[in-house]
This record gives C-alpha cells, structure tokens and sequence, in this order.
C-alpha cells in the first residue's frame, strides 16, 4: 500500500469488516512513522467516541442528566451544554462529521496550549486554511504551525518542510513563514518555501510581493532580498549566499496538483524528491550521477514507473529493494539503489 488509505477501507477497519491479512497491512502502513501511528491511534479514539455517541438516543436521558450533575461542579453549566449539543449530534451522525472531529483533533490546541499544529504525512499532501482566511498547501513530510495569537497579535508561521501559501491580504499586518534560518515576509501574495533542513531554503514568487529576512529568536532581523513575481531564491549554502533567478516559478509548486516537475534538476534534487514524494530511500551507488541532470513531470505514476522514466532518459540502472516486516509488524521503507549502467 504506496498511498493513503480510502475512506471506505478506513471506515472498513474501523468496523472490523477487514481480514486480518488487509487489517495487518493497514496498519503497517500507518506504522511507518511515529506521526501515522499516533494518527491511526487517534482515528480508533475518535471512532470509538462516535459508537458510543450513536447509542446516546437509547440512554434514559433524565438518569443519565441525574449522574451528570452527580459529578459536574456547580459552575458545570457549559459542560452541560456540551452534552446536549452530543445527544443531539449522536441522531445524525455520519462518517464526514467523524472526519470533521478528526480535523479539530489535530488542527484544534487542546484547552491551555500556545500553539496549534499541522503535519503532512509522509507520501501524502494536504490543505488548511488559517485563522485569517489565507489557504496553505503542505507537502509530504511537512509541518507548519502558529501561535494562539495568530492573526490578533502577528501573523507568524513556523515551517518545516515545503508549503505553498495563498496569502489574504492585510497591509497593517505583514505574514511571515520562518524557517530554521530564514523568514519569508508577505502582504498578500502566492509564494513557495521549501526548507526541510535548517541551511536548506528556496523559495519562489507567483503573485505579488515577498521579503526574505534572516531569522532570529524575535521575529524578522535583517532584510536580505525583496522579490517580485517570477523570481525564484535559492539559498547557497556552501558560499553562503542567495541564488537568484527569473523565469516560470509555476513548476516549483505543481506538486500541490499532484504533479512532480523536474527540468533540468541535478540528480541529488531529484532524488530528495522522489524519496519525500513515494515515502522510499534513494541510495546513488556511484558518485558520478551527482553530475546528472533530469527532466520530466511524474503525476500518476508509481515508484517503479518513475524509475523505468528514469532509466529510459539516462544511462542509469535500479534495483528496488522491498521494505521487510518489523517486529512491531510495520515495514521498514522500500530501498532504492541507483547505478550507472
């Protein structure tokens, strides 16, 4: 299983409608890392909160009110309320107010915290919209979060990894992405920024305008490049420089549409891609492909696809070597080896 689980197999697994076989490698999927475990454990909670909800219509609703104030402290009137919404809720439940429960699960900070937080699962892309109406995509492997300020006090961002932002304008209160080194400064405009790494950075500009600045501990510091639309900033780390270049910036971010676009990429980029893209490890067996350059467009294509594309356009061999079961039952990543042919 390359992709992320359908609804119906999800709500089959859920129900106990699997057989142990498809139970077992659903869950090896989820087990590849610690942020799917946690988030199939959280799917069971949640599943399980909604059973218990659906049965709430058969419960006598005066005793269950009788043991309810039993236990709520006299200024309980909004834990009350609560419970009323829920039985009410539980006559029409369905599975898409379920997966709504899911999204305030882990977009929603619990009760107390500072701060709210978002993860893109590895292998897979996903889309939120923020407090002040602006829309963000975030790529595999990606986190983003922001403080419970966000939108009233700054509109303040914290990235780790590549996302893509649709900023609503707002010029009495700028939007900044930072990153381990860098903060990309914006009024209301289509940009990308890629950082996975703290020294790794670049970010592309489709509409509007954006600042880059160099990051400290209380906000943006010393502005270091203003762009305009169609540049794009790569960040150099070995002369500790910016990279700055112009042309069509729209392929940079086509993996929001589901599409993977190389031109003439070097083959270490290619295969920090491809290696987020299908959730695999790429090994380059002989140092001489770091020479290589790569053009294509992946969409709809699996791993071993994209590895024959691979092999036709470039003097290239592959070996693909299955990840093997574990002993919590997950599956170690699927290897990849590279070789000049």
């Amino acid at each position: 299983m390359n992709e992320y689980p359908s609804i119906e197999k999800l709500t089959a697994y859920l129900n106990g409608a699997l057989t142990v076989d498809e139970s077992n490698e659903l869950k090896a999927w989820f087990n590849q890392s610690d942020e799917g475990r946690k988030e199939l454990e959280h799917l069971e909670v949640i599943w399980g909160l909604a059973n218990r909800l659906s049965q709430m219509e058969k419960i006598d609703k005066q005793h269950a009110k009788r043991k309810i104030d039993e236990r709520t402290e006299p200024a309980g009137k909004s834990g009350k309320i609560f419970i009323q919404f829920f039985q009410k809720a539980a006559a029409i439940l369905i599975f898409p107010i379920i997966l709504f429960s899911v999204y305030l699960y882990f977009g929603k900070a619990t009760e107390g915290s500072t701060e709210q937080e978002f993860f893109a699962a590895y292998g897979t892309r996903s889309t939120l919209v923020l407090p002040d109406g602006s829309k963000v995509w975030l790529n595999s492997g990606s986190r983003l979060r922001y403080g419970k300020g966000f939108n009233h006090d700054d509109r303040k961002v914290f990235l780790t990894g590549e996302a893509f932002f649709d900023v609503t304008a707002n010029k009495s209160r700028p939007f900044d992405v930072v990153t381990g080194t860098f903060t990309v400064r914006a009024l209301g405009t289509e940009f990308n920024v890629f950082s996975y790494e703290k020294n790794e950075f670049e970010t592309s500009l489709e509409e509007g305008v954006t600042r880059i600045y160099q990051s400290c501990g209380k906000g943006p510091d010393k502005q270091i490049i203003s762009m305009k639309p169609g540049q794009r900033a790569v960040f150099d780390e070995k002369h500790a420089k910016f990279v700055l270049s112009e042309g069509d910036v729209s392929r940079f971010s086509t993996w929001r549409e589901g599409r993977l676009t190389f031109k003439n990429a070097p083959m270490n980029e290619v295969v920090m891609k491809l290696e987020r893209w299908f959730n695999v490890d790429i090994e380059l067996k002989d140092p001489g492909l770091q020479q290589y350059r790569y053009t294509a467009v992946f969409e709809h294509e699996t791993i071993s696809q994209a590895m024959e594309m691979l092999r036709f356009s470039a003097p290239v061999e592959y070996k693909i070597i299955p990840g093997e079961k574990q002993p919590d039952s997950a599956l170690s990543k699927t290897k990849i080896e590279i070789s000049v042919r």
